[in-house]
């Protein structure tokens, strides 16, 4: 649900907020007062296309803002997927510079013009005089076609996609071994190359990390050895300066060993200085001959660098690890061995795909004679509705059109289009074909009643599509938006005084002159000013009958709205 609209800078309007509400929600006012802009306005932030004409004469940017309560569970994952952390609240906004450039954010976040679309379109429905989106375009009728029948569709869509698929899988696998003989020899050539060079190698998981260990050790030959011989003599041979270590150990125990019979603490000490003795000498031995053992060799620091090279080149031909390129090696040689053995699998696959096909035909069928079931009601229902408009001599049909065989989907074989005749005796033709802006009011009012509950599309917005229309048709169509109104919000801008008094709330659009400047203004009317706005709509007296008139239409509205 739209909750809030702030409007900046864009044409007539300098500042303008608009708090809207559940249910029907009315915009009206004098021609030219600027209720085209605040439509305008919210095409901008729903991401339509931007024109730089828009911004206020003088300003350099405009920006308009618009706030949703989007607490639907389903809509969660849906913010996650474009990487927005799921709110109960939504907050579109875009600025439109007067340089051309234009900046689009969600909750705050930048974001591109093609995600803020995205998103507004699974918001917001808008229908204008000559703009009708979703039910005018014929590649939407299926999908709608579908939402109608709702459960009794929903197996059979189940049973048809599965089929697809599986079917799917097997064409793949097939093409892979098809074709012109010279593509498959040359497959082979590329992946026998692949095997071979992978195979020679000999890959271990753990071979990479030895060694790399290894290597540092050889490039650090001169410090590890200096750091040996200078630990050895220091602690066994005493080197070029100085005393052993042990030996200057050994006289400290002679020392104590001598005294050792006057106190006990010091034979203690001496027991002590005795162990640290004999470990000291073991490490010196062990210094020794890790000291021997290690040497510097050029022609193994050459070959591993070698086999590095070779191990980090397969790494980067073949999926960035060796754990991926032994992978890839395995499902190469299984690629070669289908290949070689490539008439008996193309035999098999092909009897596979064959019986995939039968069910997926079969499946696709039984879709089709449901959807054609469902798609008699759904005529029904939507005459029901256009004749309640004032247009009972319609014809509605739901035509399909298959594709030619084999061409199949997840969706199964059918094309669905709407077709209408508005009048007794004329043949029908496509919806999209047709032109009366009265008579596509109120066939997209009545088809919209119907989807009332089918899509999760929770505000509607309606500019105007009333023209065409007067009278009690008036009536008819007001009361059919209301009933719109009750499974969604619905914001309509209206000239007709029948559809603005069943409104929940109601705005007024004005313009405002004076010497310096014309700028649009807006408040929400209640009472008096609400009686007074209605008369007008109805024939423009501010006369007393006038408005008695007015308040009988607005207390027939309060009674139209608990009927329903």
């Amino acid at each position: 649900m739209l909750q809030h609209l702030h409007i900046k800078n864009i044409a007539l309007i300098e500042d303008l907020s608009i708090d809207f509400a559940p249910g029907l929600n009315v915009l009206t006012g004098e021609t030219g007062a600027g209720k085209s802009i605040i439509v305008d306005s919210m095409n901008l932030v729903l991401g339509e296309r931007a024109d730089r004409e828009l911004i206020k004469t003088g300003r350099e940017s405009a920006l308009v803002e618009a706030v949703f309560d989007i607490a639907k569970p389903d809509f969660a994952p849906v913010l996650e997927e474009y990487g927005f952390h799921p709110d109960d609240t939504l907050v579109f906004s875009r600025e439109l510079y007067a340089s051309g450039k234009n900046i689009c954010r969600v909750n705050g976040h930048l974001t591109t013009l093609s995600i803020l679309k995205e998103l507004s379109d699974r918001l917001v429905d808008l229908h204008g005089q000559h703009e009708h989106q979703s039910l005018l375009d014929e590649k939407k009728h299926l999908s709608f076609l579908d939402k109608y029948a709702g459960g009794r569709i929903a197996p059979f869509l189940q049973e048809t996609a599965g089929a697809f698929d599986a079917y799917r899988d097997v064409q793949k696998r097939l093409s892979g071994l098809t074709g012109l003989e010279g593509e498959r020899d040359r497959r082979l050539d590329i992946l026998h190359f692949q095997i071979d060079e992978i195979s020679r190698a000999k890959l271990s998981e753990s071979e990479e990390e030895d060694l790399t260990a290894e290597r540092e050790k050889l490039l650090n030959s001169e410090k590890i050895t200096s750091a040996l011989n200078t630990g050895y003599d220091a602690v066994y041979n005493g080197g070029a300066e100085g005393q052993p270590v042990l030996s200057t150990l050994k006289n400290v125990i002679g020392e104590i060993d001598g005294i050792k019979a006057l106190d006990n603490r010091y034979e203690k000490t001496l027991e002590k200085l005795n162990d640290i003795y004999y470990s000291l000498e073991e490490t010196a031995f062990d210094i020794r001959d890790l000291k021997d053992e290690f040497y510097f060799d050029p022609e193994r620091l050459e070959e591993i660098e070698n086999r590095l090279h070779t191990i980090r080149t397969l790494k980067r031909k073949y999926g960035g690890s060796i754990e991926n390129t032994l992978a890839f090696l395995e499902k190469a040689k299984k690629e070669y061995n289908d290949l070689l053995d490539s008439e008996n699998l193309i035999a098999a696959l092909n009897e596979e795909l064959n019986a995939h096909k039968e069910k997926l035909k079969e499946a696709s069928e039984r879709l089709s004679g449901e959807r054609k079931r469902c798609a008699k009601s759904f005529e029904k229902d939507v005459m029901r509705q256009l004749s309640d408009l004032g247009l009972g001599n319609c014809t509605f049909e739901v035509r399909f059109l298959k594709d030619s065989e084999g061409a199949f989907t997840r969706l199964g074989i059918d094309t669905v289009e709407f077709f209408i005749s508005t009048n007794a005796g004329e043949p029908v033709k496509p919806l999209k074909k047709v032109v009366s802006g009265g008579e596509v009011s109120r066939i997209m009012l009545g088809l919209k009643n119907i989807s009332a509950g089918l899509d999760d599309i929770q505000c509607m917005i309606f500019d105007e599509i009333d023209t065409g229309i007067s009278g009690q048709m008036a009536h008819v169509v007001g009361e059919k938006m209301l009933q719109i109104s009750r499974a969604r919000q619905v914001i309509c801008v209206t000239h007709l005084a029948q559809i603005a008094s069943l409104a929940d709330r109601h705005f007024l659009i004005t313009k405002l002159s004076n010497e310096q400047a014309t700028k649009t203004g807006m408040e929400m009317l209640k009472e008096e000013s609400r009686v007074r706005e209605i008369a007008r709509l109805a024939g423009g007296s501010e006369s007393a009958a006038a408005f008695s008139h007015a308040a009988e239409m607005l207390a027939r509205a309060e009674e139209i709205k608990k009927a329903i």
